[in-house]
């Protein structure tokens, strides 16, 4: 009888990760952008929403199935974690103002 190794809490994390390192590079290619850079961003972009999605689907999946570890749990958390910064982000803005520093 052998049992099967279940990967979805670490596949899980690694997409979180790199949809996060992809969405913070998209916003760091360049501030005037040309059509070469415009397509490189739009690419960076829908990919790390591809990626992120996908490592919370994971992560859910490798909850249901009752996988060990806790990594099923930080792939989920670090797409909460950032969704929380841009609430935080957006928040901060609509109630203290665009003020210039």
């Amino acid at each position: 009888m052998t049992s099967k190794k279940r990967t979805f809490g670490a596949l899980s994390t690694i997409l979180s990760l790199a949809g996060a390192g992809m969405l913070f590079m998209s916003y760091s290619v360049s501030t005037t952008p040309d059509s070469g850079e415009v397509m490189l961003i739009k690419s960076l972009f829908f990919s790390a929403l591809g990626s992120l999605v996908i490592g919370i689907l994971l992560g859910v999946v490798g909850i249901v199935t009752g996988e060990r570890g806790f990594l099923k749990f930080t792939g989920i958390l670090i797409v909460l974690l950032m969704v929380a910064g841009f609430i935080a982000a957006f928040l901060s803005m609509a109630f203290l103002g665009f003020r210039e520093p």
